[in-house]
């Protein structure tokens, strides 16, 4: 029910153009909100709902930022196994 609910709000919502860079995601982007899920290809424009083009952002800032700060231990440490 609440999925139903997401994708009938997603729907009301403005929309806006975006393009998801194919940088370290592959061919899609997957992501969900309340129970309502996305395969989304990768390198071609769309029309999204506002929300779910900034849960993309979001994503893709996280992704940056994670690589940022583990960057420096790439190489470094002990391999187990």
């Amino acid at each position: 029910r609440i999925a139903s609910q997401t994708g009938a709000a997603l729907k009301k919502e403005k929309k806006v153009k975006l393009t998801i860079s194919p940088d370290n995601l592959g061919e899609y982007w997957e992501g969900g909100i309340n129970g309502h899920f996305f395969r989304i290809r990768t390198g071609e424009e769309l029309e999204l709902p506002t929300s779910l083009a900034e849960l993309i952002s979001q994503s893709a800032r996280v992704k940056m930022e994670a690589k940022k700060l583990t960057a420096a231990y790439k190489g470094n440490g002990k391999k187990i196994g």
